[in-house]
């Protein structure tokens, strides 16, 4: 896919392309009535649902119990927590949008967790975008491949997803699992009178990393950008704690107010900047311990992080990586 592609995800090619038959209601309802439709119960569950699922959470039985909680982000987004991970649920007219699929064995907790969001516009999910291969959002790709629900995900990522058990058995019973659409630099996702954005600004925690960008509400979902505690680089998938904050720098030109990572609380634009702001000072820090000859194995000795709150336990092999990154000629630090 060449650079800076712009592409329509429609609900019916999504839907023919993963063998979701159509159900006589949207074959005969006129377009715009059903969007009226989807919109009106929209509304309605999140009047309904915003205060139930802040203290109501979800539990399912599985390979272990799957405590899992929702709260709304703003109108018509969702952010379901637990089972390893953040995910959102974006609701449109036509159906929902789903934001990275938590870890292995948590499918049915989180699918019940979606019906009961939903519950008021039985809306089915169309679309499962993963911010990175990690388990904590891709742990059941196959899964919901195998439940006729196409994937999205960066160009880089797409070979690490799982394949699992559900797709191998979906394929012997001779059912093709959906497809996933693989994308380079950035995607637009459009659905019932919604845009969706993913984009890709270059190697952070992996190579592959996708930021959604919901630009209607002003709210961005960053996966493993974001972080509390110290950012750690995936570098077996082309990771990079130089470019991390370039990364960064690219997401803040966008329109936003809310950050979802991918664990833990929302943040907001200040505390983004913050975390920015953070990254800068360490990898300056570190470049010039290099840049004066430090050795490799002092490097994370002497890299001074405390007044950054982090504490980093970097394995032998991330040192050798992340002292390489930092001795690059001509490397640019920001």
């Amino acid at each position: 896919m060449a650079p800076g592609s712009r592409i329509s995800f429609s609900v019916r090619s999504a839907a023919s392309a993963a063998n979701i038959d159509r159900s006589p209601f949207s074959r005969t309802v006129p377009a715009i009535r059903r969007c009226v439709i989807g919109l009106v119960a929209t509304a309605l569950a999140n009047v309904a649902l915003a205060q139930d699922y802040q203290e109501k959470p979800s539990v399912a039985a599985g390979p272990a119990d799957v405590v899992l909680g929702a709260d709304l982000v703003k109108t018509g987004l969702y952010v379901i927590t637990g089972g390893g991970g953040n995910s959102l649920l974006r609701f449109s007219a036509s159906g929902l949008i789903l934001v990275d699929g938590k870890l292995p064995g948590t499918y049915r907790a989180q699918m019940s967790q979606v019906r009961k969001i939903s519950k008021l516009s039985d809306l089915p999910v169309r679309a499962l975008i993963v911010t990175d291969h990690h388990e904590s959002h891709a742990g059941n790709s196959a899964q919901f491949a195998a439940a006729g629900i196409p994937l999205i995900a960066q160009e880089n990522t797409k070979p690490r997803l799982p394949a699992g058990a559900a797709a191998a058995s979906n394929t012997a019973a001779g059912k093709a699992p959906a497809p996933t659409v693989a994308y380079e630099r950035d995607y637009k996702l459009r659905m019932g009178g919604v845009e969706v954005q993913l984009l890709h600004f270059g190697n952070a925690c992996t190579d592959g990393d996708t930021v959604v960008y919901f630009p209607d509400l002003k709210v961005v979902a960053v996966g493993d950008l974001f972080t509390v505690d110290a950012p750690e680089p995936d570098y077996s998938a082309g990771g990079s704690l130089t470019g991390w904050g370039r990364v960064i720098a690219q997401i803040l030109k966008l329109d936003f107010d809310v950050v979802v990572p991918g664990k833990g609380l929302m943040v907001t634009r200040p505390q983004f900047e913050a975390f920015k702001a953070k990254m800068d000072i360490l990898v300056s820090r570190a470049t010039s311990l290099v840049r004066k000859g430090i050795a490799k194995d002092q490097l994370m000795i002497q890299l001074k992080t405390d007044d950054l709150g982090w504490r980093f336990d970097f394995t032998s092999e991330q040192v050798d990586r992340f002292y390489a990154e930092l001795s690059l000629p001509g490397r640019v630090t920001r």
